[in-house]
C-alpha cells in the first residue's frame, strides 16, 4: 500500500509559499506524503499513514550551498523534493510545535529577493525581444492569426510576471514592516 502514488494538479503563485505549506500539511494529515512536484504544477504523493508534518519552503539554496542542507538535516528536517530552485523541507510536529526554517524577517526578505531576481532575469530576454523587434515589418512577416496569438502570449506572460513581481514586492515590504515593528 505504501508504494501507491497519487498525482494532483494544484497551481500556486510564486509568493504563495505559506499556502503551499498549509496545503502540503493537510495532504500529509490525509496520508499523502510529498514525493515530487514539477514546474507544471503536478504534485506526486506517496500514500501512507496520516502524519502531522510541517512543510517549509526555501528558494535559492542549493543542496550543498554553504552546508545549508547539512544544517537542515542536523536540525531534523527532511528534504522532500526540489523543483526549479524551490526546496521542500518537512519535519514532524512535536508537542504542537511547528518549526520554522526562517526565524528572522531578514532571512525571509532574502528568500523573496532571490525569487524576485530570478523572475526579473527570466523576463528580461522576452522584454528585450519585444523592445528590439522591428514592429513595422512584423505584419508582413506574420499572418494576422499568428500575430494575434503571439501578442496574446506576450500579454499574458508580462501580466503574469508583473503580478508575481508585484506580489513578491508586497511580501518583501510586509516582512520589512514586521521587522520594524
Amino acid at each position: 500500500m505504501n508504494d501507491v502514488t497519487v498525482t494532483k494538479f494544484k497551481f500556486f503563485w510564486a509568493h504563495q509559499d505559506q499556502e503551499q505549506e498549509a496545503w502540503l500539511r493537510a495532504m500529509a494529515q490525509q496520508g499523502l506524503h510529498l514525493v515530487s512536484v514539477n514546474p507544471f504544477c503536478f504534485w506526486t504523493f506517496r500514500r501512507g499513514a496520516p502524519r502531522d508534518l510541517v512543510y517549509r519552503l526555501d528558494f535559492g539554496h542549493g543542496r550543498t550551498d554553504d552546508g545549508f542542507a547539512q544544517l537542515m538535516e542536523d536540525a531534523g528536517w527532511t528534504l522532500a523534493t526540489t523543483c526549479t530552485g524551490w526546496h521542500y523541507w518537512s519535519i514532524p510536529v512535536t508537542n504542537g510545535r511547528e518549526p520554522e526554517i526562517f526565524t528572522d524577517g531578514a532571512s525571509k526578505v532574502k528568500k523573496f529577493q532571490r525569487l524576485l531576481a530570478l523572475l526579473v532575469c527570466s523576463a528580461l530576454p522576452a522584454f528585450i525581444m519585444v523592445v528590439t523587434t522591428d514592429k513595422a515589418s512584423l505584419p508582413s512577416r506574420l499572418s494576422l492569426p499568428s500575430l494575434v496569438i503571439l501578442s496574446g502570449i506576450y500579454i499574458v506572460l508580462f501580466a503574469m510576471l508583473g503580478y508575481s513581481a508585484l506580489q513578491l514586492l508586497l511580501r518583501i515590504r510586509a516582512e520589512r514592516a514586521l521587522q520594524r515593528a
